[in-house]
């Protein structure tokens, strides 16, 4: 945020001698490079992914109301879920551990096996477990 203020000074602000842009660039960085990074690093753009059924409920809110409705509601149905894991006891606590654990180690095989894919490695996913 800060980058984009002084952007913007810097491009209200007249012109200066050259030593002045050289001092405002990083170490390393070309001014070709500071303008393709510029022209390349598009905004990201917000995505509402929110289900119809909210939709068609909330379409008179204006969406500031609309992403509080959401965001309580979600809460709410959250801590429920949380409650009823809990009332079902510690097997089916230790049983979602023991997913969630499988699965965040299967995540960080994919990625070992990402990175050391090139060096051809037999038997990679297999000793890993």
């Amino acid at each position: 945020m800060t980058e984009l203020r002084q952007r913007a000074v810097r491009e209200d602000a007249p012109p200066e001698d050259k030593e002045s842009e050289s001092e405002a660039k990083l170490d390393g960085e070309t001014a070709s490079d500071s303008e393709s990074r510029a022209e390349t690093a598009p905004l990201p753009t917000s995505v509402d992914d929110t289900p119809e059924v909210l939709n068609r409920a909330l379409s008179n809110l204006s969406s500031r109301w609309k992403n509080w409705w959401v965001r309580g509601i979600l809460t709410l149905a959250m801590i429920a879920f949380f409650f009823i894991i809990i009332y079902l006891g510690p097997m089916v606590l230790m049983m979602i551990v023991m997913c969630v654990q499988i699965k965040c180690f299967h995540e960080i095989i994919t990625i070992g096996y990402n990175v050391y894919h090139s060096y051809d490695l037999p038997w990679f996913r297999t000793l890993s477990w």
